[in-house]
């Protein structure tokens, strides 16, 4: 009973911290909705070189992701225990870091491009999606200064301004996609190149408002970036703790994307029509990856302030919150695949394919839930290299060989691919739940 009631005294504030956040992840992915549904208005081939572009697009981004959650741990922390300066310095090696990234990106970018006829997609997907791959690989720039800027703000407790200043770039990027794909207000009509542009822009005007917002607001640094050997440090132990954390991104996307890849081979419609279904997967996605990211910050804060008496009640009340919004999207993605789909194209061979898909997405809905709460929990405890080896057993072990084989050796198609991707999902949540479990036993009274 104790531990049950302790447990629903800590969701409110678990809850609360989740739902700004949440709704900030949701409304940056709506930028990556806006693009689907208003390309797929344009035609199939747009909609299939967007997928193909966002897959490559999507590995390198959520590699450099996963390496700034570790600024939101280490500012948890910090804050729990009452630093300030700790807090500032992890700020700014985090800022320099997203520089350092973001330009190697927009270089990567460019060097691979010509490799990509490589991959086997369908006649024209590589050439319409040349101009849209290398202005978003530049607008990673920007992005990862807004995943840092996020970060330090929700591991005060702050979250609220960084939502609103979101909503402000979805819109924007709306707007502009509006003008620029379809040619309005005297525009030219670009197409996915216009899509690209929409991105960029409204990258650079997010970033420079929560820039704004940081250094004049009340959650500003309280000391100012000095190139010192205290500031190197922390650079190395942001790299210690956040490239395991963006390996496990990594590994989970990754295998997504290569899914995508696979799937193309299958030809252009099979892929327009995965790249609806990852869209909505990847929507509801957000609404628990909030909620972890609001449990690093709470188990961060507890353990930083040695409360660690406290961290499987928040646990129990993050999953709890993972799962029942899961649920609940399960139920609408079970009942409504169809008419999700018919949303995105009107191809009617595509909206067969996709809602197919829209249906194993539902199905795997649970699960997604569970491990990426548990993945948030154990970055909260500073402990990512578990979680990393976890994650890459469960997909490139599992998922993948197994989705392969039942896209391309059964009659399933893409739905064997997505199949697979299921099973790896329910592998990872098992041994996510085991390890955090495992790792918390010393505190539990006896």
């Amino acid at each position: 009973m104790s531990f049950t009631r302790t447990a629903l005294r800590e969701l409110p504030p678990t809850l609360r911290l989740a739902l700004p956040i949440t709704a900030g992840q949701v409304g940056q992915m709506l930028m990556g909705v806006a693009d689907t549904i208003m390309v797929g208005q344009v035609g199939t081939l747009p909609l299939a070189a967007c997928s193909f572009s966002n897959s490559v697009i999507m590995v390198v981004a959520i590699g450099g992701y996963g390496v700034f959650t570790a600024v939101s741990v280490r500012v948890s922390h910090a804050h729990g225990a009452g630093f300030s300066e700790s807090m500032a310095r992890a700020f700014h090696a985090g800022l320099g870091l997203a520089l350092a990234f973001g330009l190697g990106a927009a270089v990567f970018f460019h060097a691979i491009y010509p490799l990509f006829h490589y991959f086997g997609q369908a006649p024209g997907v590589v050439e319409e999606a040349r101009a849209y791959t290398l202005i978003v690989g530049w607008s990673l720039l920007p992005s990862f200064l807004i995943a840092v800027f996020r970060t330090f703000l929700d591991s005060q407790s702050r979250p609220w301004p960084g939502f609103w200043i979101m909503m402000g770039g979805v819109l924007l990027n709306v707007f502009l996609n509006w003008v620029l794909i379809y040619g309005k207000l005297g525009a030219p009509a670009m197409g996915l190149t216009g899509a690209g542009w929409a991105t960029l822009i409204s990258r650079i005007a997010t970033a420079a408002g929560l820039a704004w917002y940081v250094w004049r607001g009340p959650a500003r640094p309280g000391k100012r970036l000095t190139l010192d050997s205290s500031l190197l440090a922390e650079h190395a132990a942001l790299l210690r703790l956040g490239v395991p954390a963006g390996l496990a991104l990594l590994s989970e996307v990754g295998a997504f994307s290569v899914a995508a890849i696979l799937i193309g081979k299958l030809g252009a419609v099979p892929l327009a029509a995965h790249q609806i279904a990852i869209t909505c997967a990847s929507t509801t996605f957000m609404f628990p990856l909030g909620v972890a990211m609001a449990s690093t910050v709470r188990i961060a804060q507890a353990n930083g302030a040695g409360r660690n008496d406290m961290l499987r009640p928040i646990a129990a009340g993050s999953w709890a919150l993972g799962v029942g919004v899961m649920a609940a999207f399960a139920v609408l993605l079970l009942v409504a695949n169809h008419w999700i789909a018919s949303a995105f194209i009107k191809d009617s061979a595509v909206i067969s394919i996709a809602a197919s898909l829209l249906v194993v997405a539902g199905i795997f809905q649970l699960v997604d839930g569970v491990q990426v709460v548990g993945s948030g929990l154990l970055r909260g405890l500073r402990d990512t290299t578990g979680p990393m080896v976890i994650t890459v057993a469960a997909y490139w072990a599992v998922a993948l060989p197994l989705g392969t084989w039942l896209t391309f050796y059964t009659d399933m198609g893409a739905q064997g691919m997505w199949t697979g991707l299921a099973l790896g999902l329910a592998v990872a949540a098992v041994l996510l739940v085991k390890r955090f479990l495992s790792r918390t036993a010393q505190w539990v009274s006896a």
